[in-house]
């Protein structure tokens, strides 16, 4: 899903190849980066789809990658459901309704004032 996978000095030609994506996949965060760990591709890919994000900023592509799921009304898959749905409210300043563990509900609660936008 959203695992953010690193290659370095890869060849701009070799994203296409870098970056495969299955049928009804979620969507997930493709990074590039430089041998100087400068980031200089981010691909959302998903569904057999890609998404070039045209942002060197990993803030960005991660907030990129939120509203992928938050514009598509996808669920966030259970493993990252939780630290989505905190960036999601703290971001876009709307809290997530699926399914989170009872840990992240009350951390959330506990936060709302730093969570506001």
């Amino acid at each position: 899903m959203c695992l953010a996978l690193a290659e370095q000095d890869i060849a701009a030609e070799k994203v296409e190849s870098e970056t495969p994506s299955d049928k009804l996949s979620a969507p997930r965060l493709i990074l590039f980066t430089s041998g100087q760990g400068d980031l200089e591709e981010a691909v959302i890919v998903s569904d057999g789809s890609k998404i070039f994000t045209r942002t060197n900023d990993i803030f960005e592509a991660v907030m990129l990658l939120i509203g992928t799921y938050y514009v598509a009304d996808f669920s966030y898959p259970k493993v990252y459901c939780n630290m989505l749905s905190i960036l999601q409210q703290h971001v876009v300043g709307e809290a997530y309704v699926g399914d989170r563990s009872a840990r992240c509900i009350v951390f959330v609660k506990k936060h709302a004032d730093l969570l506001a936008v």
